[in-house]
């Protein structure tokens, strides 16, 4: 599933559009794809390509003067395939690509963006701007993240999965960094201590920076290989634990993590 790091890999791969005019809009899954959206985009050109949180939002317009922005969104299983290239040859857990999964497409004077998404979850809509997203996890301050938390419930790894809380973290990245500082993701979020808070902003920064520098999402300790029944901890050996946290299937070592 694309998560934050995922995302800004597609964002650099659309900017080498910007600067491109739309010519036109060339799929349009109406699923997918916000009925208004070509009305907003052709003939405009592209003038950013910016992410927050897990939404890759595309500002167009002339003569640098921004007119109208469209936020991708990439569901489970969508990428982004710039003049016939993608960042990602395939997420993991999804299926190989086909033609047949093109739900969006923008063609330009010269090459094409495209989303593919054999599950049909991505959506292209004008763009809201952040609304009702929290800050963006690779850039939030520790003050802003601490205060983010405060006065929250339930458990900690729902919590941090909420959008509106913090914007960009997925089920494989919270299970990372909850393994790596030793917290139990079914922990309610009231019981951390300011200590553990630090902890956890410190070491999302530090996750998100080494698995960028790996390749994704799925690179990390608690890897892949590791997500699945009977398997043990890299760390201390221990069987690892499985269940349903936050709506997500979740992986937690039930010796370190406390």
């Amino acid at each position: 599933m694309p998560e934050v790091l995922e995302v800004e890999s597609f964002r650099r791969a659309a900017e080498a559009v910007v600067g491109r005019r739309v010519k036109a809009v060339t799929h349009a899954d109406p699923l997918v794809v916000d009925a208004s959206v070509a009305d907003l985009v052709v003939d405009r050109r592209i003038l950013a390509a910016r992410r927050h949180g897990k939404v890759l939002t595309l500002d167009l317009g002339a003569n640098r003067r921004v007119e109208a922005a469209i936020d991708l969104h990439f569901g489970m299983a969508g990428r982004i395939v710039v003049d016939g290239r993608s960042p990602i040859d395939e997420l993991v857990y999804a299926a190989s690509d086909d033609d047949r999964w093109l739900r969006f497409g923008l063609l330009f004077g010269r090459g094409r963006l495209v989303i593919s998404d054999p599950r049909r979850f991505a959506r292209v809509t004008p763009s809201r701007d952040g609304a009702g997203l929290g800050p963006d996890v690779w850039s939030v301050d520790r003050r802003t993240f601490r205060a983010r938390l405060n006065g929250r419930r339930g458990p900690v790894k729902a919590t941090l999965l909420d959008q509106s809380v913090v914007a960009g973290l997925g089920n494989m990245l919270v299970d990372e960094i909850l393994w790596r500082v030793g917290i139990d993701p079914r922990r309610s979020v009231s019981t951390l201590t300011p200590e553990e808070v630090a902890e956890i902003h410190a070491t999302t920064k530090r996750v998100l920076e080494q698995l960028d520098r790996r390749g994704g999402s799925h690179a990390g300790d608690l890897s892949v290989e590791h997500r699945r029944r009977g398997e043990f901890c890299p760390r201390d050996g221990a069987e690892l634990s499985r269940g349903t946290v936050g709506g997500r299937t979740t992986f937690w070592c039930p010796r370190h993590q406390g």
